[in-house]
């Protein structure tokens, strides 16, 4: 089997005393899982009631969704839908921001940095396209 190219970039940041870096990328994993998670149960639940309350209130009319006009049409049920969308549609910056906060905490700044770049360009994108 052959090693994977660039070593130098899959190497784990150096480790603080009395921290094993195998245990601290666990740690950072699970939180950002955790995060990821729950942000998309939270979206699944708003885009559940939203589903349901729009059915109950036979709007069966479909909407083009923009950001700002989610309620503009009437309904509950489309405003949940709509920030249920959101939720969904912010999962990956939410876990990445998990990331960078765990990375801050343990002093890996420049890891942090650059995870801090790519939730700037998720958050410009979003809003620019």
């Amino acid at each position: 089997m052959s090693e994977l190219p660039g070593p130098a970039l899959l190497e784990c940041p150096p480790a603080r005393p009395g921290s094993a870096p195998i245990a601290r990328e666990r740690r950072v994993n699970t939180i950002t899982a955790r995060v990821l998670t729950g942000t998309c149960v939270v979206a699944l639940a708003l885009i559940l009631a939203g589903l349901v309350t729009a059915l109950a209130t036979g709007d069966r009319t479909a909407h083009n969704a923009s950001l700002g006009g989610f309620a503009a049409h009437g309904g509950t049920g489309e405003l949940l839908l709509g920030l249920g969308l959101v939720a969904l549609a912010a999962a990956p910056a939410l876990g990445i921001l998990a990331t960078v906060a765990c990375w801050l905490r343990d002093g890996d700044r420049r890891y942090a940095l650059t995870a801090a770049l790519v939730v700037a360009l998720l958050v410009g994108g979003a809003f620019l396209g």
